[in-house]
């Protein structure tokens, strides 16, 4: 079996150049061996008909220990952004049986029903840090209102206190970095997350409510142990503040560049569902899915991915395939529902916050704009400066102007 050239994926590849790259990758062929800054081989499958059908393919794993060869997959190495897939047990690295288990334990609290029961809490904590960016003539709004009010929700949600979650927040950015997760800092990270995890879930809960409340009975049931009530929480601070905040950040900077024509939008709750899904196409905050595993080759389209590979879908491409989409590169918020984008995967690893997520952004989207139609970039929107990562590209700051001056 022949190896196709692999191509090299370099740090600005992740930042700036980071759509210009994806694109050449799609363009290249539908599955493509890259090489990452590490020097770890990845599988990235990179159009829609091709990534659609891998997230539901059972031979693409997502817990590593079905790989028996020791040379495969991370073959012992720590690499940038490999926690959500070596640490812990929970729904990221399980499957079949065990992935609905785990999975059970913690989806109720995020159906379309449960999250919308907590629509007036989001418009209360949206509303108030509002006020905070009001306060000021210029600010960053990634650290004054896109990053917090994801951090508050979430934090609410999993029942969290308040003034935990700056620390909780800021502990999860530091684990989603660059730096090799063996360094002795993020092991030290890792370490203090998990202490305030063990606090967290061996208090009594003041909530009944709440994820942790649940985790508690589940641990107590024997549904889950307390090491997998441990690592779905902290599954969830990773997942339901970087991306949502991510989503907030970006659609905030496209609605200041295209105002008159997307702002309108916002007035009605269909409009404003619309318009996030939309731009949650255009840009996936997860450009790749987290990591999966292929125990056997696997014939993907013409090529065949090995036995051992680590194997990632790029969202970011394949919702812009202009194979499955038209003028895919454009933003059509009044764009048909088929298909549909691979934004938050497909299959039994479809993202359990989805529901939540949308709302947050919606809500956040339309709490800023009311109370601040004037808001602006301060710098133009292709200059923003984006920490350049495969699973968690964040915006690192996005300073605005909160009205106009004459």
């Amino acid at each position: 079996m022949s190896c196709p050239e692999s191509l090299p994926l370099e740090p600005a590849d992740l930042d700036a150049q980071a759509e210009a790259a994806f694109r050449a990758l799609r363009e290249h062929d539908a599955v493509v061996p890259v090489d990452l800054p590490e020097g770890l081989r990845v599988w990235v499958i990179t159009r829609y008909q091709e990534g659609r059908k891998a997230l539901t393919d059972p031979r693409f794993v997502k817990d590593m220990h079905c790989l028996q060869d020791p040379s495969h997959g991370f073959a012992g190495q720590r690499y940038a952004e490999d926690i959500l897939a070596v640490e812990g047990r929970h729904v990221l690295t399980s499957d079949g049986a065990e992935h609905s288990r785990l999975r059970s334990a913690v989806a109720p609290y995020f159906t379309a029903q449960a999250s919308a029961g907590h629509e007036a809490e989001i418009r209360q904590i949206a509303a108030a840090l509002t006020e905070k960016v009001a306060a000021q003539e210029r600010v960053d709004l990634m650290s004054t209102y896109a990053q917090p009010l994801p951090e508050l929700v979430i934090g609410r949600i999993l029942g969290v206190p308040d003034d935990t979650m700056p620390m909780i927040g800021r502990l999860n950015r530091q684990l989603s970095s660059r730096d090799n997760p063996a360094t002795a800092p993020m092991r030290g990270a890792y370490s203090d997350l998990v202490d305030l995890v063990r606090d967290l879930t061996a208090r009594p809960a003041t909530d009944s409510r709440t994820v942790i409340s649940g985790l508690q009975k589940a641990v107590a049931r024997g549904d889950l142990s307390r090491r997998e009530a441990a690592s779905t929480l902290m599954l969830l601070f990773a997942a339901g503040i970087s991306t949502t905040a991510t989503g907030l950040g970006h659609a905030a900077a496209t609605l200041m560049c295209t105002q008159a024509v997307l702002r309108p939008l916002l007035g009605s709750t269909d409009g404003a569902a619309s318009l996030v899904n939309e731009i949650l196409r255009h840009h996936p905050p997860l450009p790749f899915t987290s990591w999966r595993f292929a125990p056997l080759d696997v014939p993907v389209g013409s090529t065949t991915i090995p036995a051992g590979s680590l194997v990632l879908i790029l969202l970011a491409s394949a919702n812009r395939d202009p194979a499955a989409f038209p003028a895919a590169d454009e933003l059509v918020p009044d764009r048909q529902a088929t298909p549909a984008p691979l934004t938050f995967g497909r299959g039994p690893h479809y993202c359990i916050g989805v529901h939540l997520a949308r709302l947050e952004i919606s809500i956040g989207l339309q709490t800023l704009f009311e109370r601040l139609p004037d808001l602006q970039l301060i710098n133009p929107h292709e200059h923003t400066i984006w920490r350049g990562l495969l699973l968690d590209r964040t915006i690192t700051s996005l300073p605005v102007i909160t009205q106009t001056i004459p």
